[in-house]
Parts: C-alpha cells; structure tokens; sequence
C-alpha cells in the first residue's frame, strides 16, 4: 500500500506547475509575436500615408486637369508649377498638351509629382479632346 501513495505523490509532484525551460520558451514566443505586430502596426501606418498622398495627388491633378479641359485646348504646350497652397507644399505639376495621329484631337497628360523619402512618385491622368 505505501508503494501506491509514493507514486500518487510523485505524480502529484510533477502536476504543480511548468518548468523553467517551459516558461523561457513561452516567453520567447511571445516576444516574437510582439515584435512581428508592432512591425505591422508600422507599415500598416506608412501605408495609409502614402495612400492619403496619392489620393491628395489624385484629387489635384483632377483639378488641374479640369482646367485644362475647360479653356478648350487647341495647340500643344508645356507647363510645370507648384501647389501655393499650405496644405499642397511639396507637390508639383506638369501639364503636356499634344497632337494625336487623329488631326483634331488631342492629348491632355496632367501629371501631380511629390518627394518620398529619396524616390519621386507621381499620379498621372490622362485625356483626350
């Protein structure tokens, strides 16, 4: 009888707990859970500015498009300029106005450029009238 209540003990023993080992590699585990999401939170941060700037970029370049509809374009031309307002410091733009193989139409290319980090992005629209 006393052999089956030292093994009941020891059984008992062993139930009570993790390991040292146990506990380290939970721990390390979860270390590099965290690290992983904290690298996602921050690309998933720098993804919605860029997309914020190309939409700025986009919504301005329908504007200067829109101008340059509107005044009814007849000759080829080159322009470039800079945004004035605060809240457009940064971007620039480039409006082409060329011929087409077809006599009357032609080619609107407006483009809206901005600095990102050491590369230049840019939103182009194009249309024809």
């Amino acid at each position: 009888m006393s052999r089956g209540k030292g093994q009941a003990a020891r059984v008992k023993e062993r139930q009570g707990g993790f390991t040292l080992l146990e506990v380290m590699i939970a721990v390390a585990i979860m270390a590099t859970v965290l690290v992983s999401l904290l690298n996602l939170n921050n690309r998933s941060v720098q993804d919605v500015m860029l997309a914020e700037k190309i939409t700025t970029a986009t919504m301005l370049a329908k504007g200067k498009m829109t101008d340059a509809i509107m005044i009814k374009p007849r000759v080829p031309l080159e322009e470039t300029g800079e945004f004035t307002e605060d809240a457009f410091k940064g971007y620039t733009w480039s409006k082409t106005i060329s011929p087409t193989p077809l006599a009357q139409i032609l080619e609107v290319r407006v483009a809206v450029l901005w600095q990102e980090g050491t590369r230049q992005e840019m939103v182009e629209l194009v249309s024809y009238e």
